[in-house]
């Protein structure tokens, strides 16, 4: 009797085959110095590889750039890093993520605004925290962790938010890809 190949779950159907990135137009408030800022925005092309539609998250949830190595890492999820050292989060807010839904053996486009800056947290004097604010430039590569599920994720009327907060980790699976970037043309 002939065996029955295996099929992965729905989530790790998800295949992500490339990201570009490219200049948007600048942003209409003013930096100081009186210059204004240029913010970019990450193409990343996926594919549901599977029989089942899912639902892609789209929304930034967090990000990290070194400037060393032109690498910049994109959370398209909730499984994101804990805070720093010394910081406590007292509230929580989660908020829906934007999804996008790739039907079955079908490809999209995500479009991921990335910010002009980094606020990094540096060693200061006194009570509080002290920030530089470093410009995100020379993007070389991304580091992509992407979630997405077979049901779209929506918001619940009287859900706590620690209640949304388990909701949304345990949606769907997680992808990772490591990819060098293409520089697309205005």
């Amino acid at each position: 009797m002939p065996t029955k190949k295996s099929r992965p779950p729905n989530g790790k159907n998800l295949k992500i085959h490339g990201a570009s990135i490219r200049h948007t137009s600048a942003l209409s408030e003013a930096q100081p110095g009186g210059g204004s800022a240029e913010r970019m925005m990450l193409s990343v092309e996926v594919e549901n590889a599977g029989d089942t539609p899912l639902h892609v998250w789209a929304s930034r949830r967090a990000y990290e750039y070194d400037s060393a190595t032109g690498l910049l890492t994109l959370y398209l999820t909730d499984h994101v890093p804990g805070p720093p050292p010394g910081i406590k989060i007292i509230s929580v807010h989660p908020r829906t993520p934007k999804q996008v839904e790739v039907s079955p053996h079908g490809n999209a486009t995500l479009n991921v605004p990335v910010p002009a800056v980094i606020r990094r947290r540096v060693p200061g004097s006194g009570r509080g925290m002290s920030f530089v604010e470093d410009p995100i430039q020379h993007i070389n590569q991304v580091d992509l962790r992407i979630q997405s599920g077979t049901e779209p994720l929506r918001y619940v009327v009287g859900e706590s938010a620690v209640e949304t907060c388990e909701r949304f980790k345990a949606h769907g699976d997680v992808v990772r890809a490591s990819i060098t970037l293409t520089q697309a043309k205005e």
